[in-house]
């Protein structure tokens, strides 16, 4: 029989050694986890700002033993979590699961109401864990990742993002992506010397813009957003941004691999990435409940 226990009495290190033994298996695969240890461990400690680990996760041991686990990245502002897991032994099932939710509900304030989960395809346990509590399946995603030897080379015109241009910026990222995790304002703030817009310009209007981070002290680098005027497609200015973010982000030595999320049924832009040279890593399950 397993027991369950809060963070409070269980060790960050612990529970990211779970999560990165199991994330590494398609079949346990969480999009909102990584694999690395230490990365793991600082999104732990630095990420969980509105509620922190020890009152969002609920792990399940068997003698003693980290036999499940499950926690909530949580945005008070909307009252959202994006849940980690629930990741479960293979010598465990489904109601291990289930009973670590019932519990991790018990510690969330009610304030949050807006859950997601977002298991790899292949993760059949969260696919049943979703289907017997009646989360709600979105459109699917599809993770693309790219290695600096499949980068295509660009030596292309394009520039940072300056302030005269934060208006038309603005209004091209809120129109392209009005429900999203960070609006035209907050990708502004965001920006700094790992974490940059780069535009590009026809006639002196803006035609484009790329949003990509870089994390160098654990390798990792993603490109966040990428949009063109709809005036302006077909002017490959798209897939120039696209190098261009995939070239200064392999500027940092650390950097081997770069990742991108797309929804699966928006082939146009899956198209644009695998011209580029990304390729699929993984495909996710997108599921809500309120």
């Amino acid at each position: 029989m397993f027991k369950l226990i809060s963070g409070k009495d269980l060790a960050i290190t612990n529970a990211a050694n779970f999560i990165s033994r199991l994330n590494q298996k398609k079949t346990h695969h969480i999009g909102f986890c990584g694999t690395d240890i230490q990365e793991i461990s600082k999104s732990i400690q630095e990420d969980l700002e509105d509620i922190t680990y020890k009152d969002s996760f609920i792990g399940a041991t068997v003698n003693g033993e980290l036999v499940g686990l499950i926690g909530a990245d949580v945005d008070l502002g909307d009252g959202s979590a994006e849940v980690w897991g629930p990741f479960v032994d293979e010598s465990q099932a489904v109601d291990v699961a289930l009973k670590m939710w019932e519990k991790l509900l018990e510690l969330l304030p009610g304030a949050v109401k807006h859950f997601i989960l977002f298991p790899n395809l292949e993760n059949k346990l969260v696919s049943s864990f979703a289907e017997i509590l009646q989360f709600e399946q979105q459109t699917d995603q599809i993770i693309l990742s790219i290695t600096e030897s499949q980068a295509l080379t660009y030596d292309g015109q394009h520039e940072e993002l300056m302030e005269a241009d934060h208006k038309l910026f603005k209004s091209l990222h809120d129109i392209a992506f009005p429900d999203t995790y960070y609006d035209g304002q907050e990708i502004i703030e965001r920006i700094n010397d790992t974490q940059k817009v780069f535009v590009m310009k026809d006639s002196g209007r803006l035609a484009g813009y790329v949003y990509a981070e870089a994390d160098p002290e654990f390798g990792d680098a993603s490109i966040e957003f990428i949009a063109v005027d709809p005036l302006m497609r077909g002017g490959g200015y798209g897939r120039k941004l696209l190098t261009a973010a995939v070239k200064w982000l392999f500027s940092f030595g650390s950097i081997n691999t770069i990742t991108l999320c797309v929804a699966d049924d928006n082939p146009g832009a899956i198209k644009l990435y695998q011209s580029a040279g990304f390729q699929v890593e993984h495909r996710l399950h997108y599921f809500t409940k309120e």
